[in-house]
C-alpha cells in the first residue's frame, strides 16, 4: 500500500518558533511525500529452449524489487525518484538501476514539462511502450513537453534510451517525436505521430530514420470496437534507404456479459532484395512485443504477418481468462526470419509459414493484494523454420505493490 506522508509540519519544516513573544511560522516548501514500491517474482520454463530439434528444456526464475518516492511541492510542481534491483535469471548478475528520476512542472492550465528519466507509452504500444512485462522495463533520459486541452493533446519529446532499459549496453541512440491525440466525435479517437531515431548501433552503422503513422479507433456500436494503425519509415537503415511499412487492425465484440472475442491482422514488411540499395523492412522502435505478437516472444515485428484470434472471459470480478491464437508467417520469404527468443533460426528456402501459437493465461488477485498471472503457450513450428520442433512455454508470476 502506498503511503502518503504529510511532512511533520508541527515539529519540523513548519514548526512554530517563539521570537520576542511572537510566533514565527516557516512554511514547508513541500506539500507531501509518497513512498511505495513493488516486488515481482516470475518462474518460467521452455521445452525445448527454442523451437528446434536437439535442444534441451530451459527454466529460469527472475524478478525485481522497486522502491520510489514522490514529492509534491505544490499543485504545479512534483518529482519522483525510483530505484530497482533486477534479478535477470539465467545466471546473469543482478543489476541495481535508477528507473525514474524526473521533475514535472505544470507551466499553465494546458501545458506541462517533464525533465529527467521517465517512462513513456503511446497509442497501442506498438511504437512506444514501457514494456511492463520486462523486469527491466524501459526508460528514457530527456524532456517531454505536453499541451493538453479538451479533446486534444500534443506531446513533443527528445530523449536518449537508457542502457539495459531500452537499448543494449554500448548502443548509443537518440529518440524523439511528436504525438497528437484528438477526438473528432464521441465515437472515434485519432492519433497521429512522427518519431525520429538516430541509432549508432553496436557496430557503429545504425539507423537514422523517421516513422510516420497514425491510429483510428473507436466504437462500432455499444458492444463492438475497432482499431486500425499504419506507419511507414524512411531515412537510412545503415547504408540502405529505409522504406518499411507496418499495419495493425483489430475488431473486438462482447458476445455476452464478461465474454469477448476478437480478430486482428498485423503486418510488418520485410526486404526480399539485399542488393538493391533499399531496405523495405520495418524495423520496430519500442514495441510491446509480448502483448501484441504472442506471449512466447519468438518473433520481432519485422518481416512478419500475424493473424490473431482473441478471446477474454471474466471469471468473476477479480479473475479473468484469456486465450489467443496467432498464425505467423513471413511477409517476404526471402527476407529472413525475424527471431527474438532462441534465434537466429535457420530458414528453409522458399517457405514462409512460421507456425501457430496458442496462448492461454489467467490473471487475478489474491488476499493481501498480490497479483497473480499464470499462463501456458504452445507453439507449433512451421515449415519455414529448419529442423523445427514444437515448443511449450509456461510461466507463473506474482507481483505485490506496497
Amino acid at each position: 500500500m502506498k503511503r502518503s506522508l504529510v511532512l511533520l509540519t508541527s515539529s519540523m519544516l513548519a514548526a512554530p518558533l517563539m521570537a520576542q513573544g511572537d510566533v514565527v511560522t516557516f512554511n514547508s516548501p513541500v506539500d507531501s511525500v509518497e513512498l511505495g514500491g513493488s516486488l515481482r517474482f516470475r518462474t518460467e520454463t521452455r521445452d525445448p529452449s527454442a523451437p528446434m530439434t536437439g535442444l534441451n528444456s530451459d527454466s529460469m526464475s527472475s524478478g525485481f524489487a522497486r522502491l520510489f518516492f514522490t514529492v509534491k511541492a505544490s499543485d504545479h510542481v512534483d518529482a519522483k525518484v525510483e530505484f530497482q534491483h533486477v534479478i535477470p535469471g539465467q545466471g546473469r548478475d543482478a543489476e541495481n538501476l535508477l528507473r525514474q528520476a524526473w521533475l514535472h512542472w505544470a507551466t499553465s492550465e494546458t501545458t506541462n514539462l517533464k525533465v529527467g528519466r521517465f517512462q513513456m507509452k503511446y497509442g497501442n504500444q506498438r511504437m512506444v511502450s514501457d514494456l511492463a512485462w520486462s523486469n527491466f522495463g524501459r526508460a528514457w533520459d530527456g524532456v517531454v513537453y505536453q499541451y493538453a486541452a479538451e479533446g486534444f493533446t500534443t506531446d513533443v519529446f527528445w530523449t536518449q534510451p537508457v542502457e539495459l532499459m531500452g537499448v543494449a549496453v554500448g548502443a548509443e541512440q537518440a529518440f524523439g517525436g511528436i504525438y497528437l491525440e484528438f477526438e473528432p466525435n464521441d465515437m472515434v479517437e485519432v492519433d497521429v505521430y512522427t518519431f525520429f531515431r538516430r541509432d549508432r548501433g553496436l557496430s557503429g552503422l545504425g539507423n537514422n530514420d523517421m516513422t510516420f503513422g497514425g491510429i483510428v479507433e473507436g466504437d462500432i456500436n455499444d458492444r463492438a470496437t475497432f482499431s486500425v494503425e499504419a506507419a511507414v519509415q524512411n531515412g537510412d537503415h545503415g547504408a540502405l534507404d529505409a522504406g518499411g511499412l507496418a499495419i495493425a487492425a483489430r475488431a473486438d465484440m462482447e458476445v455476452a456479459k464478461g465474454v469477448s472475442i476478437g480478430i486482428g491482422y498485423e503486418l510488418a514488411s520485410g526486404d526480399g532484395n539485399a542488393t538493391d540499395g533499399d531496405d523495405d523492412s520495418f524495423i520496430p522502435l519500442f514495441d510491446f512485443n509480448h502483448s501484441n505478437h504472442g506471449t512466447q516472444d519468438l518473433f520481432i515485428w519485422s518481416n512478419l504477418q500475424d493473424i490473431v484470434l482473441r478471446s477474454s472471459f471474466e471469471l468473476d470480478g477479480n479473475w479473468s481468462l484469456n486465450g489467443d491464437v496467432h498464425f505467423f508467417s513471413l511477409d517476404n520469404a526471402a527476407g529472413g526470419i525475424p527471431s527474438f527468443t532462441g534465434g537466429p533460426f535457420a530458414q528453409v528456402a522458399g517457405e514462409d509459414e512460421l507456425g501457430t501459437e496458442l496462448d492461454v493465461s489467467v490473471r487475478g488477485q489474491v488476499a493481501g493484494g498480490i497479483n497473480i498471472w499464470a499462463g501456458i503457450s504452445y507453439f507449433a513450428a512451421g515449415d519455414a523454420i529448419a529442423s523445427n520442433e514444437d515448443q511449450l512455454w509456461a510461466f507463473l508470476q506474482g507481483e505485490f505493490y506496497f
